[in-house]
Formats: structure tokens, sequence, C-alpha cells
């Protein structure tokens, strides 16, 4: 059986709203990367990948598949952030 590799806009995502959160428990809840609602377009967009992939994997039909990318301002912060995590490794 092959193991599943998830797409690696998938991986940014949540690579993205980790470092979010633990951003947010130092600061005591107060965003520092993403307002909640810039989070929840970023999952917007994690969960309309799933919905490809489980059309992709024959769970769902195309009927039933999502298609939303965040606006290109939440993208803007998204590389910005990818950038500063990966500048940190």
């Amino acid at each position: 059986m092959k193991e599943f590799q998830p797409p690696q806009r998938l991986e940014d995502l949540l690579t993205v709203l980790e470092h979010c959160s633990t951003i947010d428990k130092k600061s005591f809840g107060k965003s520092k990367v993403f307002t909640i609602g810039e989070r929840i377009a970023i999952n917007q967009e994690r969960g309309s990948i799933f919905s490809q992939l489980a059309y992709e994997s024959g769970e769902i039909q195309i009927n039933e598949t999502r298609n939303y990318q965040v606006p290109q301002h939440i993208e803007n912060k998204i590389k910005f952030t990818l950038n500063k995590i990966n500048n940190q490794l």
C-alpha cells in the first residue's frame, strides 16, 4: 500500500496554522500572526484540498468537491510566515 503524501500546499497551510497557534499561546490569546477570520479562510482552503483528495480517491462525486483559495492578502501573509519559519530553521 502506498503511503499517503499530502500536497505541499496542505502541508504549508498546516505549518502556518500551527505556527500561529504557538505564537498565540505565548502571547496569551492575542493573535500575532493571523486573525480568526484569516484562520477560517485558511481552513476553508484546507477543506477544499481535502475534498479534492476525497474525489481523487473515489470517496465523493465531482459535484461534492469544493474549490476555494484564500484571498491574495492572506496568501501574502502565508508566504511571509512560511519564509519567516524557514529562515528560523
